[in-house]
């Protein structure tokens, strides 16, 4: 009965100890459980990793954004947010969190704009706030040469 105990204990030792390890998950900011339903979270500066949606979007993505800019509209509209779209996307937040963190992202989008009310329908989270810089304001998408047609 002794090397059944053992054995039972050195496997448990071994679950505990490659399961308790956090070693394979991404590094980066905590990711928030939820977002802030009134969308008030959305400020210049922050950071924010969310779902992808529309018609041409097949698989559910999440994609970097930085928010540049609030203009205030009076009801029935909304704040428009001026953001900057990411091209890099990721499965989840906590990855969308590590790519945050390494910074190897580039620009998509420079300027996309949205009202605070279509965007806080979408899954989102705020990763981080960075303060906004001149060259933020002054993004510019890569220039990709278009395919050569022969």
């Amino acid at each position: 009965m002794r090397p059944y105990r053992t054995l039972l204990a050195l496997g448990f030792a071994c679950a505990v100890g490659v399961y308790g390890c956090k070693g394979g998950e991404p590094e980066g900011p905590p990711v928030p459980a939820s977002s802030d339903p009134e969308g008030k979270d959305l400020v210049p500066g922050a950071i924010v990793a969310a779902q992808e949606k529309g018609n041409a979007v097949k698989n559910e993505d999440i994609r970097l954004y930085k928010v540049v800019d609030s203009t205030y509209f009076p009801p029935p509209m909304s704040d428009e947010l001026l953001m900057i779209a990411y091209r890099e996307t990721t499965p989840d937040f906590r990855s969308a969190a590590a790519l945050y963190a390494s910074g190897k992202f580039t620009v998509a989008m420079p300027q996309v704009r949205v009202q605070r009310h279509l965007f806080r329908t979408r899954d989102y989270r705020v990763l981080a706030n960075a303060p906004v810089t001149d060259a933020d304001r002054n993004a510019k998408a890569p220039d990709e040469k278009p395919p050569v047609r022969r």
